[in-house]
């Protein structure tokens, strides 16, 4: 057991008050003589600084009086000691923002340049390939065709007859002599075929062209039915394959049954 319960214990309620006023009046009675003595050493001021707390009295002021302020301890405040902390002050209003200045005139724009002279006229292109198709059908056993492509000059012939294929056959005339071939009578552009007469024997055909300078040049063929499958003859009694002829007239501005 605690001697100090046992003690008190043994004391009962009255013994133990006067115990504590005992112990009080010796803590007094030591810090006088201490006060009497001299500076304090470090054992009496802890006490002290016991003692002033349980009698309930002020710390800092009774130390300032008596002993002076601790060192490290702050020395502001009334008797050595810091006061109490104040209330902390209201927060300052924000500043208005500044107003925005007027914006600037707007600069004037440039003069627009003077547009440049127009370019020349470019030279005319090579004229394009020409192409060209006619065909014609007065008889029963045969067709005619022209074709014109690639600057080339073809007539064909089908035949209509029973038991007949009916291919067409082909017969180059741009082989035949005095085609036109450029210069002055410029190049094929467009070709047609003439109607022949059913009731003649000899079944006499006409291919023509027309060039690129306005010329117009005629070749001419005979159908053969005595053939199976009927063909075309371009050439003349001996062999030889017919020309080229240029069409008299030619056709002229402002003509009238007439041309050059």
């Amino acid at each position: 057991m605690n001697p100090e319960s046992r003690t008190a214990r043994l004391l009962g309620p009255p013994g133990r008050g006067r115990f504590k006023r005992a112990g009080v009046v010796a803590s007094l009675a030591l810090v006088t003589a201490s006060a009497v003595a001299g500076p304090a050493t470090p054992a009496t001021r802890s006490a002290f600084d016991h003692t002033s707390v349980a009698g309930g009295g002020d710390r800092c002021r009774l130390r300032h009086h008596e002993v002076g302020a601790l060192p490290g301890e702050p020395a502001d405040g009334r008797w050595g000691c810091r006061g109490p902390r104040g209330p902390r002050g209201a927060t300052g209003a924000t500043g208005a923002t500044g107003a925005t200045g007027p914006i600037g005139p707007q600069g004037q724009a440039g003069p627009t340049g003077a547009t440049g002279p127009q370019g020349e006229v470019g030279a005319t292109g090579p004229t394009g390939p020409c192409v060209g198709i006619d065909a014609d059908q007065a008889s029963e056993d045969f067709e005619i065709r022209v074709a014109l492509s690639g600057g080339r000059t073809y007539a064909g012939i089908r035949d209509q007859r029973t038991g007949e294929k009916q291919n067409f056959l082909w017969t180059n005339l741009s082989v035949r002599p005095d085609y036109p071939a450029g210069g002055a009578a410029g190049l094929p552009c467009d070709v047609s075929v003439n109607a022949h007469n059913r009731n003649t024997t000899v079944k006499r055909i006409k291919f023509d062209v027309i060039t690129t300078t306005g010329q117009i040049w005629e070749a001419a063929c005979v159908a053969f039915t005595t053939t199976r499958p009927a063909t075309l003859n371009c050439a003349d009694r001996t062999g030889r394959p017919k020309p080229w002829i240029l069409v008299a007239l030619q056709p002229t501005p402002d003509a009238l049954n007439s041309g050059v």
